[in-house]
């Protein structure tokens, strides 16, 4: 006996007829029949007789519609119950990588959780593949992360923008006049990267690998004030997106010849069920983003 059972029988209850029940429940016809056909020979008993085109109850019908209306009653609220219990200690785990939360953390934290108060959201900082195997272990629900081929296979995936990868400088480096710059061109200055794990780190560097140049990397950090603070000091270049540099009135950007760019997009686990907050979520970035999209 199931809940599906029960719920099918009460239709057929309530409507007097198979067909008229099975559609109630927008079922077919035949799943109604084998349902109530399944209890009769479980229990032994038949549940109904044919009066006049109707299905009526037979004595033994009666008393487990009596009693299968209490049992459904208690499933309904047992699945209030524990809906209820969810919403209050429901938490959504988000992954970032460090230069794309600087862009989607300040609305996160900011619009979405004053709308969602009821929400908790714990955020990981990590590489794109660090937050790509998160999502593969379901310790994480959703993360924003950089690419530029289409999301596949076991992924789904939102795409919210693309932003342009730039050259940075201090204001008194000799390429700060620069209108643009080859990347080949600056396989010799000292440079400050972030980890090789990261998206655009390995970007940069397989771009280097196809023209056969080794750059000169002084440092290699997770931080992204490490990165900002020694293109400040005037001590190396980096790249940055051109989003950031325009908060950071001491960094020159300059964009790259030819153009680099990465698209970013809100990635989930394809066999993931979509709870209400993460489809809240989606809907929210996709409308946030696009109202600053100027100042991308």
């Amino acid at each position: 006996m199931t809940l599906d059972q029960l719920r099918y029988f009460q239709a057929v209850c309530k409507y007097g007829s198979v067909s008229r029940g099975a559609e109630s429940l927008n079922i077919s016809q035949p799943s109604v029949s084998n349902a109530i056909s399944n209890l009769e020979k479980e229990f032994g008993v038949a549940l109904f007789t044919r009066q006049h085109k109707r299905f009526a109850l037979t004595e033994e019908g009666a008393l487990f519609s009596e009693m299968a209306e209490g049992l459904l009653n208690q499933a309904d609220a047992l699945t209030r119950t524990m809906e209820t219990l969810e919403k209050k200690n429901k938490v959504l785990r988000i992954g970032v990588p460090p230069m794309i939360g600087s862009l989607v953390l300040p609305l996160l934290f900011g619009e979405h959780m004053q709308a969602h108060t009821s929400v908790q959201v714990r955020v990981v900082e990590d590489s794109a593949g660090g937050l790509k195997r998160l999502l593969a272990d379901n310790q994480i629900d959703m993360a924003f992360l950089p690419h530029t081929q289409p999301f596949g296979g076991d992924w789904c995936a939102e795409p919210l923008t693309e932003l342009q990868n730039v050259c940075c400088v201090n204001k008194a480096h000799p390429l700060a006049g620069k209108r643009s710059v080859r990347l080949e061109c600056l396989a010799d200055e000292p440079m400050v990267l972030f980890k090789n794990s990261f998206f655009q780190t390995e970007r940069i560097l397989e771009a280097f690998s196809h023209m056969s140049r080794t750059p000169n990397v002084l440092l290699d950090t997770e931080q992204l004030s490490t990165v900002q603070n020694m293109i400040a000091g005037n001590t190396a270049i980096g790249f940055l997106f051109a989003f950031l540099v325009k908060s950071m009135p001491e960094l020159v950007a300059i964009p790259l010849d030819p153009p680099m760019t990465t698209r970013v997009s809100l990635v989930w686990k394809k066999d993931r069920r979509m709870s209400d907050d993460m489809k809240s979520l989606i809907t929210f970035m996709k409308k946030a983003i696009s109202r600053v999209g100027d100042t991308l």
